[in-house]
């Protein structure tokens, strides 16, 4: 007979709903970023910054932040100049989030 202690993780159903309601939060925010213009998407950017800076951080607004950062990278990324005014704004964010959570 085995009578070594064995742990076994009990996931509540609730957590579970409460994922899954959060993965589809993301992916809808994930796509109304993908419709968006270059201009609603810096404006974006700034309301999340000014955000960060008025009420701090939560684990909304960084994954908010991050699929923000996301979406302006792959829109950015074969344009030179603009590549460089992101990268700027990037850090700015980067900064804002890592200050604050």
């Amino acid at each position: 007979m085995n009578t070594e202690n064995k742990s076994a993780t009990v996931i509540s159903l609730s957590q579970v709903k409460d994922e899954r309601n959060k993965e589809r939060e993301q992916r809808s925010f994930q796509r109304y970023l993908k419709v968006l213009s270059v201009s609603e998407l810096i404006n974006e950017t700034t309301t999340l910054i000014k955000e960060i800076n008025q009420t701090g951080s939560s684990t909304e607004v960084v994954v908010h932040a991050k699929s923000l950062l996301k979406e302006l990278g792959n829109r950015f990324e074969k344009s030179q100049g603009l590549s460089e005014s992101f990268l700027a704004m990037r850090k700015k964010l980067e900064s804002k989030i890592n200050d604050v959570y």
